[in-house]
């Protein structure tokens, strides 16, 4: 490793492309210093290496019959055990968490879920984060599950309705014959290269079909935005909202552990099929698309939920979420690119505060986790995001605006709320997706929780939108859980 000095964050904040060489003596020299117990190399510390196994558990071929049977029964089986265990509602719940010893045991959520029309069939892809139950290498999962709740890996399961999944327990075979379509499972983990911004952690939040004059392709690719992060330790905040971690030391004198994975920077996969994904390296050293802001910046603390919108030639969007030091609360901004490789930070874009929150209302500390989509039909823009309250609690908020940028209308209510209780999804709701259907149908798929405060969601559910309910901005304003069981279809 070089002993140069360590460069300072604002020396590299803005620092220009380095070349391979020095690029890796810059990060071989940080990670050295930043985190010796962790250096790879000779002699490295090998303690938090993760096990491999020895061989790969038997699985039957996917697609066939019987796999289908099985998993469909085993899946009945477990909602049924958990809902009767605990004598819970599970109205909404289509997705719950995967079978003991499966990659999403300990958690899912982050759904981006979409829908592909074809001649004679409808094909819906759910992507996802999961994880097993200890994944996560880091001195405490609060630090991970106030930012990103069940980030770990990704996933990625098919349905032919959206209500009723075909998951897989294991990662994907990157099967490319006959049954690659029903290939299903873990297509993601953490990275495992030390230098890059998702070592400890990574939750998919966007997939989007798109040609690009960049990338050697005759049709259209799957590019998949993502937020990781990584183990540089930082001290807790105890201002956050939904955490319970001091930043002194506790009656005992023992200081509370640092949190690590907290800070998230965005990324960028890309995979011609949707399952065998490839990480693209971007200019900033960690690899991410772009980095948090300077000290004291809006987005000083993580980037979270990219989901990027292409509007026009040359004109893409990248809309997240941070948590404001200044304003105490989360707010969205937007960063733009002609590629999807460079981007340039817009700055804030909406803040439910100036947008008439106040005292008392569902996202008096601001909004998180967001999905950005079109509504063609009254042509505008519609943002449902995870609205914070006073007290930490979540709901799915919405907001309008005709060009997406500027003049976002805020809904005075939130579209749908925590169940009262003894629901799977009592506790809070958040990372919503809307998905557009017919007639100016919507459905909103979201992740819940019965836990309050930083913790991992449980399960997936889907809410529709009512037909008769409230409206604004020509908008469904009232979303109703789907009632039914997952295996009887419904629109």
């Amino acid at each position: 490793p070089t002993t140069s000095p360590l460069p300072t964050r604002a020396e590299t904040h803005h620092a220009p492309r380095l070349a391979p060489e020095a690029r890796s003596d810059l990060r071989r020299n940080m990670y050295s210093r930043v985190y010796p117990a962790r250096a790879r190399g000779a002699g490295a510390c090998t303690a938090h290496a993760p096990p491999r196994p020895s061989c790969r558990p038997y699985r039957a071929p996917l697609g066939c019959d019987r796999w289908r049977s099985n998993m469909a029964a085993r899946r009945s089986a477990q909602l049924t055990a958990r809902a009767a265990a605990t004598e819970v509602s599970t109205l909404g719940l289509i997705f719950d968490r995967g079978l003991p010893g499966s990659w999403d045991e300990g958690g899912v959520g982050a759904p981006v879920v979409r829908c592909y029309v074809g001649d004679n069939e409808e094909r819906w892809v759910m992507w996802y984060s999961g994880r097993t139950a200890d994944s996560l290498d880091v001195p405490t999962t609060e630090s991970v599950d106030a930012v990103a709740p069940s980030a770990g890996s990704a996933g990625v399961a098919i349905s032919g309705d959206g209500i009723n999944w075909l998951r897989g327990a294991d990662q994907v075979t990157g099967a490319r014959d006959a049954n690659a379509r029903s290939d299903v499972g873990k297509v993601m983990s953490r990275n495992e290269d030390w230098w890059w911004f998702d070592t400890a952690h990574m939750q998919v939040s966007d997939v989007q079909i798109l040609s690009s004059s960049n990338v050697d392709s005759g049709t259209g690719v799957f590019w998949m935005f993502y937020s990781g992060g990584d183990y540089h330790p930082m001290a807790p905040l105890p201002e956050f909202p939904g955490t319970s971690t001091a930043s002194t030391d506790g009656d005992d004198g023992v200081a509370p552990p640092a949190w690590e994975g907290f800070r998230t920077r965005p990324g960028l996969a890309m995979s011609q099929d949707g399952r065998n994904w490839a990480r693209i390296e971007a200019d900033h050293y960690t690899g991410a698309l772009f980095d948090v802001g300077e000290e004291g910046a809006w987005d000083e603390l993580f980037i979270g939920s990219p989901q990027m919108l292409a509007t026009g030639p040359k004109d893409m969007r990248m809309y997240y979420h941070s948590y404001d030091r200044s304003r105490a609360r989360f707010v969205v901004g937007m960063a733009r690119s002609e590629d999807g490789f460079k981007w340039s930070k817009s700055g804030v874009v909406f803040d439910p505060r100036e947008a008439g929150a106040g005292v008392g209302d569902h996202d008096e500390l601001g909004a998180a986790s967001i999905c950005v989509t079109r509504d063609v039909d009254n042509r505008q823009y519609v943002m449902f995001y995870e609205a914070v309250a006073a007290d930490s609690s979540r709901s799915i908020g919405m907001a309008v605006s005709k060009d997406g940028t500027k003049g976002w209308k805020r809904c005075p209510s939130p579209v749908l709320r925590a169940s009262d209780a003894a629901a799977w999804d009592d506790g809070a709701i958040g990372s919503p997706c809307a998905v557009s259907m017919s007639k100016g149908k919507w459905r909103l798929y979201y992740a819940g929780r019965r836990t309050k405060g930083a913790a991992p969601h449980q399960g997936i559910g889907v809410a529709l939108s009512v037909d008769d309910g409230d409206q604004f901005e020509g908008m469904p304003a009232r979303f109703a859980r789907r009632t039914g069981s997952a295996a009887a279809p419904q629109p």
